[in-house]
C-alpha cells in the first residue's frame, strides 16, 4: 500500500491554467504608489505563485503607520480559458460573500469584479513597460461611477519587505 506521500510524488506536476498566465508578470516585488479614496496610500506587494502554480498570491501592505492596511488576494482559473477568480482577505476580517471576485484575462492584463450590495468595485490590471496599473472603480447603482483607488506599481527589491499572511 503506497503512503499518501509516495502516491503525491508518483503524480505528474500541476500544469498552470492558461487563464493564470496573465499574472505571471505580477510575480515579485514591488512598490505601489497611489491613492485610495482620495488619499495618498504608498505600499509595497508581492508576488508568488503557490500550490504548482495553480494560485497566485498578491499580497498588499500599506506603508502609513496612521492607516495600517494589509491584503492577501488569492486567484485561480476559472472553466474556461480567460476567465479567472479570486479571494480578497485583508486586515478588515471576516467572511464576507463580495470577497469573492469573478473576471477574465485581457489583451494587456486582467480584470475581475467583487460586487456589495451597495456597489460593484471593478478591479482593472494592466501592464505598463515594466510595471502595472492597478485601478478600482465604484460602481454604485444610481451614482456615477468613481475611482475608488488607483496604483502605479514598480518593481522593487524583495529584501525586507514582510507581511502578516
Amino acid at each position: 500500500m503506497l503512503s499518501l506521500f509516495a502516491l503525491a510524488m508518483a503524480l505528474p506536476a500541476y500544469a498552470q491554467p492558461p487563464g493564470l498566465m496573465a499574472l505571471s508578470g505580477l510575480a515579485g516585488c514591488w512598490t505601489a504608489r497611489g491613492q485610495v479614496r482620495g488619499r495618498d496610500a504608498a505600499s509595497i506587494a508581492r508576488g508568488e505563485w503557490h500550490l504548482g502554480g495553480r494560485y497566485f498570491v498578491l499580497r498588499l501592505k500599506a506603508l502609513s503607520r496612521d492607516r495600517p492596511y494589509e491584503a492577501a488576494i488569492t486567484y485561480g482559473a476559472g472553466e474556461k480559458a480567460d476567465a479567472i477568480g479570486s479571494f480578497w482577505a485583508d486586515t478588515y476580517g471576516g467572511l464576507y460573500e463580495p470577497s469573492l471576485g469573478l473576471g477574465r484575462t485581457t489583451g494587456d492584463g486582467f480584470q475581475l469584479d467583487y460586487r456589495f450590495a451597495d456597489a460593484t468595485y471593478a478591479n482593472r490590471f494592466a501592464r505598463q513597460g515594466r510595471g502595472w496599473t492597478w485601478t478600482i472603480v465604484e460602481a454604485a447603482p444610481g451614482k456615477p461611477d468613481k475611482l475608488f483607488a488607483r496604483y502605479e506599481l514598480s518593481p522593487a527589491r524583495c529584501d525586507g519587505m514582510t507581511f502578516g499572511f
